[in-house]
């Protein structure tokens, strides 16, 4: 809010966070695919910021703002998140996201006898926690659950999970050792907050 308003604009968001406002075409696509991985984003949170308007004046006041940061806290954004979050996922464009979609780019290892122990645990959770209607995807409101979960009570499930998995010892904590033994599992958790954002940016989905 550089002018002191009490708002914030499109340009002063611009100006704050990249030094310059900037301007993409929707409809023309750039050759260099950093560039175009750039205006992609930027078109979405461009997006997001005018969903997150809420009155008549096109600046955002301080709950709206929030809103843009935290979409998935912001009751009225709830069709903007679910519509994002099909947009990343569905890659069919069917209105769903099936186990395949929700693992994003993992291929298993044909010489593996058996999935490492994340993929275990990301099926069971589609399984068990998301697919409540078990047709094997998630339609809007069950994606809802993955996307915006009840966040303490996953966190303390998770939590147990990784005490349970990896607590050699059984002093129902976990030292660093632990930690290091097991530590695809520690970073694939949702716990640690490193799996969904890894799952979001498909890192450890390439990197396999």
């Amino acid at each position: 809010d550089k002018d002191g308003d009490g708002l914030v604009s499109w340009k002063e968001y611009n100006i704050q966070m990249y030094d310059r406002v900037i301007d993409f075409d929707e409809n023309t696509v750039l050759e260099d695919q950093e560039e175009e991985s750039f205006r992609q984003l930027h078109l979405k949170e461009k997006k997001r910021f005018e969903k997150a308007n809420r009155d008549d004046v096109p600046d955002l006041n301080m709950d709206e703002f929030v809103a843009f940061e935290h979409p998935e806290e912001a009751e009225y954004m709830t069709d903007f998140v679910i519509e994002e979050a099909l947009e990343e996922h569905d890659k069919d464009g069917d209105g769903f996201v099936s186990l395949e979609e929700f693992l994003g780019d993992y291929r298993r290892d044909p010489t593996a006898s058996e999935d490492p122990e994340w993929i275990v645990v990301e099926k069971d959770r589609f399984v068990n926690d998301y697919d409540k209607d078990n047709d094997g995807k998630l339609n809007p409101q069950e994606l809802l659950s993955w996307i915006v979960p009840n966040n303490q009570g996953i966190a303390q499930e998770e939590a147990l999970h990784l005490i349970e998995e990896m607590d050699l010892n059984d002093d129902k904590k976990l030292s660093e050792e632990e930690i290091l033994k097991n530590q695809d599992l520690f970073l694939n958790s949702e716990a640690t907050d490193y799996g969904r954002q890894l799952h979001d940016e498909h890192f450890y989905h390439e990197e396999l």
